[in-house]
């Protein structure tokens, strides 16, 4: 076996890091714990702005545990309930993967950016409701 590069220790290391912030998250009025500090392996680089440009949207993540996992591996509505929502702001995004196929207002996206809402809560959106393409282009593909 290999050693490890160091980008693939980062990545594994940022993982755990972001699972180990989501557990230490306060719970919310319906008993969700989420990540309230940005991911503590990430450079200040690893972050970047992102507009939301509708309103009302659903920022989801999970609880600890197996839920967590699953909403972190496959960003979807039945994976990730709501933790927050926003409305025309811009905030700090850390990654995108692909999760579940979202239609809204003539566009359609697989992929989701975990990001920072006003409130200090970590989790998805879809990136329909983010100014840009489907595929983000300064947005990392998350390393988890």
């Amino acid at each position: 076996m290999t050693n490890p590069s160091p980008r693939m220790l980062r990545g594994l290391t940022t993982a755990f890091l972001v699972a180990a912030a989501a557990l230490a998250g306060p719970a919310t009025a319906t008993a969700t714990a989420t990540a309230t500090a940005r991911p503590a392996a990430a450079a200040a680089t690893d972050f970047t702005d992102v507009h939301v440009w509708a309103t009302g949207v659903n920022v989801r993540n999970a609880a600890s545990g197996a839920p967590f996992e699953q909403c972190k591996t496959f960003p979807s509505r039945q994976n990730c309930q709501v933790v927050a929502t926003v409305s025309q702001t811009t905030v700090t995004a850390y990654c995108q993967k692909r999760g579940e196929l979202i239609s809204d207002s003539g566009y359609s996206s697989r992929w989701w950016t975990y990001l920072e809402s006003p409130s200090r809560h970590w989790g998805w959106v879809n990136n329909v409701y983010i100014t840009g393409d489907e595929h983000l282009a300064h947005v990392s593909d998350c390393p988890f």
